[in-house]
């Protein structure tokens, strides 16, 4: 390859939402699916989950094995 050619990669944005930089996170850090907000417990933001129809349905109709 000649120095004067430039590299054909093509180089695209990162879609909205997504980390555009992904590896450059330590190890150690805890993903977003992992914390309870990316699960809409507790730590979220206020008012940002509205309690569903069937939550307590779903409260009472849990298998035995869950305890």
């Amino acid at each position: 390859m000649t120095a004067d050619r430039k590299p054909r990669r093509v180089i695209r944005p990162a879609p909205e939402g997504v980390d555009p930089n992904p590896s450059d996170h330590s190890l150690d850090a805890t993903a977003s699916e992992d914390r309870p907000e990316g699960w809409g417990e507790s730590g979220a933001v206020s008012g940002s989950r509205k309690p569903g129809e069937n939550d307590e349905q779903l409260r009472r109709d849990r298998p035995p094995h869950w305890g």
